[in-house]
């Protein structure tokens, strides 16, 4: 397939157009109603006199959470995608693909025009299902969003685009931007330059016209370009005209070479319209568009793309039910929820005017002289009607049937919330009809239903967003780009250590980064939950990252998250100390333990670096030397010590059994090292070449034994030593516990006694007093006695 006539194009774009009439009608019904339309026409207003014209805005607010998950899912991590290797040195991979990853995402991440184009296509894919983007060039890495209109695709295409033989874009140009496409020292020769010259001064002379200018230098085509490229803001307002063209890429593989090729004409057609119940199509007027023989942009036989994906992307959010799947068959939210949420703003429509009708009174007139009378009556404090005036009673009127009213609206409810539920941010109800409230199972239920729908709609839009991840990380290792952020990655590749040679699609593998939840909070907090429930059954790195995307899960801010928790911690106390333990432990050496040493992190880094010695004895062949062969069992010792200090912890059973196979593999290695060179040793006294003694079988018995007999009685005396400490750590304590309990006792018993004294005392003290008084009362009852007897004497005398 070739286009060498311009015509061709034409005639093929204007039938794919006219094709696509019908179904960007059916959007436009669909865009009207998400953006707020009403939804009766002027005419069926006054056709049915309707008094309540609403929409209610239920769909808009539906679309709006479906976008907002969108927005969750893709934009909130704080990297786009992630980039792996399997090419280069083994221990440099991890780090190349660090540097790579975090400079690719730091220009992608500050780019308000990728923001941008995220953003158009996530409502297109909530309301259309099909989310298009389209790259300018060959070589800026930014795509452009355009509308699903404006992207022409044959009819039975699949939405693999594996049988799609040609598509068209249709573009808008703006006088600067032909300029910077036509001028400058490195011009495509494919631009049709006397082309681009008339269409130059068409915009100049239909600016002109519209904007009322008169420039002297009009009729001079050199100076008006200047004036063009100088100017270019007077040529961006809404009355400057723009150039449409359509760009038709086509695959050809007549020749030895397959790839997209490409041309580029003017839209000579203009917009259909409706004449008469008739739709028009009319060529534009003008030179422009009386040949339509010329192309805009022709390189003939130059390849443009080797694949679809270089010029145009797509993100499809489909709930279509039949399948094949394909492009014109995609079925979106939006045009689930139409019908329904339509009818719900009519319903809702209806129910609101009876109830204004409600709220007013009717009145029962005889004749039309006496309408004219109720309708001069002024409501009032003194108000007089006439006799011939009656109000209708309630019992009279036209009852609603409100309960039949609200199943209808709950019915359309329900049928909104199921349509809309693969995209369902809401919180979910904790509680029933009754208010009743939900046991941990049923909340746990909804969780997990609701994290099947979620996720199953957005694997699809994750699917194909890698197809665009991977154009653009092309794009920024394409050599000689003129894009600047391409140079500037590169440049920052190159000095952090990554090698020109890596900078290459073919090395690496593109995967885009994923959110717990799919983007829905709910389910995000949950997810979290659950992983720091398990989080010490995983490895030290796997806890690190259930860590961080927890701390991101909670903030919400993965720049905040990546300070908390960083990707590449440094190396802990505990990690370092077991790195020189090695070479002690190496060398024969014993090592003592340390006081609030990390146990985990030295046991996992000394069999890191012990399986790492022993996979690299293997590799070579799975010989070594009797000195070596005891010095990894002297590391292996420490190891198992360490390892039986850990298993003092209840909580690490699991971890310690763990360690303990993974010892375990590495002790049988050793044993069969030791195997081999103990035949290697026979077989060296059998050939004459040892030297005469004792066998060799039993020298490296012998040296083992007493090797594992050293490492043993170091081992005990050491948890002797540990041992002893603790009990007499454990009898000071006790003794210190005793004394300080003894000591309370006692000053209990003397509070107690000094109590009791004191009570003592106050008794005594008041007996005393008691008796005092009793005695001075009878010493003065003895006095009086006295007296009266003496004066009974005297009286007797006389």
């Amino acid at each position: 397939m070739n286009f060498e006539l311009a015509s061709e194009v034409d005639q093929l774009c204007f039938a794919m157009k006219q094709a696509d009439y019908s179904r960007g009608k059916q959007r436009a019904l669909i865009n009207n109603l998400f953006n707020g339309m009403p939804p009766y026409s002027p005419t069926e207003i006054q056709e049915n006199n309707i008094n309540v014209n609403v929409n209610f805005l239920e769909g808009t607010g539906i679309a709006h959470e479906a976008r907002t998950q969108f927005y969750g899912a893709f934009l909130k991590p704080g990297r786009y995608f992630s980039c792996t290797t399997d090419s280069g040195p083994l221990h440099k991979r991890s780090e190349r693909a660090s540097v790579v990853t975090r400079q690719i995402n730091r220009l992608l991440k500050d780019s308000l025009p990728y923001y941008e184009c995220f953003r158009s296509k996530f409502a297109l894919d909530v309301l259309h299902g099909v989310g298009p983007s389209v790259f300018r060039d060959q070589d800026h890495w930014c795509p452009q969003p355009v509308g699903i209109e404006d992207v022409m695709i044959p009819a039975n295409t699949l939405l693999t685009m594996e049988n799609v033989p040609f598509f068209a874009v249709y573009r808008s140009y703006t006088a600067p931007e032909l300029i910077r496409l036509t001028r400058g020292p490195r011009t495509d020769p494919a631009w049709n330059t006397k082309l681009v010259d008339a269409i130059l001064e068409w915009i100049d002379r239909e600016t002109m016209a519209l904007m009322g200018s008169n420039w002297p230098e009009v009729w001079s085509p050199e100076k008006a370009a200047e004036r063009v490229k100088g100017d270019g803001g007077c040529y961006m307002g809404d009355q400057v005209p723009t150039v449409d063209v359509w760009d038709l890429y086509y695959w050809d593989d007549d020749g030895e070479q397959t790839g997209w090729k490409r041309r580029m004409i003017l839209d000579a057609w203009s917009t259909p319209s409706a004449i008469g119940g008739a739709v028009s199509m009319q060529r534009k007027s003008g030179s422009l568009y009386e040949k339509n023989d010329q192309f805009l942009y022709n390189p003939k036989d130059r390849f443009f793309a080797d694949k679809m994906s270089n010029v145009v992307n797509f993100q499809f959010a489909d709930l279509s039910a039949v399948g094949p799947f394909r492009y014109h068959s995609v079925r979106s939210l939006g045009f689930l929820l139409y019908a329904t949420c339509h009818l719900q703003n009519r319903l809702r429509g209806f129910f609101i005017e009876s109830v204004f009708e409600t709220l007013g009174p009717i009145l029962r007139v005889k004749s039309l002289d006496d309408m004219q009378k109720a309708l001069k009556v002024e409501w009032g404090r003194r108000t007089f009607i006439d006799d011939s005036i009656q109000f209708v009673p309630a019992a009279e009127r036209w009852q609603v049937n409100s309960n039949l009213v609200q199943m209808g609206l709950a019915e359309n409810r329900s049928l909104i919330g199921r349509h809309s539920a693969s995209y369902n941010t809401a919180p979910t109800e904790f509680g029933s009809v009754d208010k009743r409230e939900k046991t941990r199972f049923e909340v746990q239920a909804e969780i997990q239903q609701m994290t099947s729908l979620v996720g199953a709609a957005l694997m699809q839009a994750y699917q194909y967003q890698t197809f665009e991840y991977r154009e653009i990380f092309r794009r920024f290792c394409k050599p000689n780009s003129i894009d600047p952020d391409v140079r500037t990655f590169q440049a920052r590749c190159l000095k952090a250590g990554v090698p020109l040679e890596m900078l290459s699609e073919e090395q690496w593998e593109i995967e885009p980064e994923r959110v717990m939840g799919a983007g829905n909070k709910t389910l995000e907090m949950a997810i979290s939950e659950q992983l720091m429930q398990y989080r010490s059954l995983y490895d030290p790195g796997a806890q690190r990252e259930i860590l961080r995307d927890v701390t991101m899960a909670i903030t919400d801010d993965p720049a905040r998250a990546e300070a908390l928790v960083p990707e590449q911690p440094e190396i802990s106390d505990s990690v370092h100390d077991a790195q020189l333990r090695w070479g002690t432990l190496m060398a024969g050496g014993k090592v003592s333990m340390k006081d609030g040493t990390n146990h985990t992190e030295v046991i996992e880094t000394l069999l890191t670096m012990l399986g790492e010695k022993v996979q690299g004895i293997e590799q070579s062949g799975g010989m070594t030397d009797q000195k070596e062969l005891m010095a990894m069992g002297n590391v292996a010792g420490h190891i198992e010590e360490e390892i039986n200090v850990l298993a003092q912890d209840q909580n690490e059973k699991q971890r310690v059994q763990q360690y303990q196979g993974a010892l375990s593999e590495i002790t049988n290695l050793l044993k069969a090292f030791a195997q081999r060179l103990q035949q290697a040793m026979q077989k060296q006294q059998q050939d004459g070449q040892g030297q005469p003694g004792m066998d060799p079988q039993d020298a490296i018995k012998i040296q083992v034994a007493q090797e594992m007999a050293r490492i043993k009685q170091d081992n005990a005396k050491q948890s002797h030593a540990e041992r002893t400490a603790q009990h007499q750590i454990q009898f000071e304590m006790k003794q210190k516990q005793d004394a300080e309990r003894h000591q309370m006792q006692m000053q209990h018993e003397s509070e107690k006694s000094g109590h009791t004294l004191a009570q003592e005392h106050l008794s005594t003290q008041q007996q005393l007093e008691h008796d005092r008084l009793s005695a001075t009362q009878k010493l003065a009852i003895e006095k009086l006695n006295a007296k009266a007897a003496a004066e009974n004497q005297s009286e007797a005398k006389e």
